[in-house]
Order: C-alpha cells, then structure tokens, then sequence
C-alpha cells in the first residue's frame, strides 16, 4: 500500500469530526499549507474518490438559506484505511525529491555572481520560512507539552530547513571563497 498522503490528511481530518469540504478547505490552506500541496480542487475530486471507493460518505445538509452542501464523515472502512495509512507514513521515510535540487544540477550555467546572488536570496527565503515557524505556538497534548502532533511537524519542518540554511551557508561560502581565490 503507498501511503498517499491527500487520502491521509482527507481521512486524519474527518476522523475528529463529520465537515462539509468548505470547512476542510479552508482549515488546510490556513493551518496546513506548509505540510501539503492539496489544492481546493483535487481535494473536491479526492472527497469524491474516497466517497465511490466507500471511505467516506457524504450526505446534503441545508443550514437557514445558505445554499445545500456536502458534509463527509469516515466511514468504518475509512477509519481502518485511515489507521493502516498512518501506520505506513509513519514507519517509511518519504522519498526525497526536492525541486529546488533540479536548479542547482545546472548552476553552473549562469555566472557565478549571479549564481551567489540567487543562492543568498534563497537563503534569506529559508531564514523567513524559520522565522515564521518558529512563531508557530506549542500545543500541550497527550504525549506531553511541545509532543502533540502539529509540534512535532512544525518541529521536523523547522529541522529540514535549518539543515538546508546551513547547507546553503556551507555552499555560499564555498562558491564565494573560490571565486576570491580566482581573483586574488
């Protein structure tokens, strides 16, 4: 089984509670955009994916004269489906494939000042990313403060790009100190 992570996160969210896919947009583009690339769109045609395969299901719900909506609740087979994909995500690293490496295999076409001058700016674009984490408040949960599970993802993410700013300062350096050897 590969544990898709738009039938995860689809299935994590409606395991707390039945929503219509309103409600399950807007909660991903203002808390989880950092951890998925799930647009309004395939998240519409994942619900209805997961609503044929039975996973979910959907029911119309009319609240005074808004207009009628879909709300998605896990259904028993969705819930299992749910669990074994957790289970799979959590145990198997994900590949990585990141898409900012595909620029880098071909840095050497521009010229180096411009290339210097691209990789700090992508470096000050990482020290915003860490920044703007770092704002992100703890949650106590069940496994204790800082270990409820938001924290531990904001706290992998704030990991990977540290990694990466040091990374990009070792590089910088490297690049900058060779074109100072060139020159002098």
């Amino acid at each position: 089984m590969h544990p898709d992570p738009n039938t995860l996160l689809l299935l994590g969210l409606l395991k707390g509670q039945r929503q219509h896919g309103y409600q399950l947009n807007d909660f991903i583009e203002r808390n989880l955009a950092r951890f998925t690339t799930l647009k309004k769109a395939s998240a519409y045609a994942a619900l209805d994916r997961l609503e044929k395969s039975g996973l979910i299901e959907a029911h119309s719900e009319q609240a005074g004269n808004r207009p009628t909506r879909k709300v998605y609740a896990l259904t028993p087979q969705g819930e299992q489906q749910f669990l074994a994909l957790l289970r799979a995500h959590l145990a198997r690293p994900e590949p990585v494939a990141f898409y900012g490496d595909l620029g880098l295999m071909f840095l050497n076409q521009l010229p180096r000042d411009e290339a210097l001058g691209l990789l700090t700016e992508r470096a000050q674009a990482v020290d915003e990313q860490i920044a703007s984490l770092e704002r992100v408040p703890t949650h106590d949960g069940a496994l204790g403060a800082g270990l409820f599970g938001v924290d531990l993802a904001v706290s992998r993410q704030l990991a990977l790009l540290r990694a990466d700013r040091n990374w990009l300062g070792v590089t910088l350096g490297t690049l900058g100190g060779q074109q100072a050897t060139l020159m002098g």
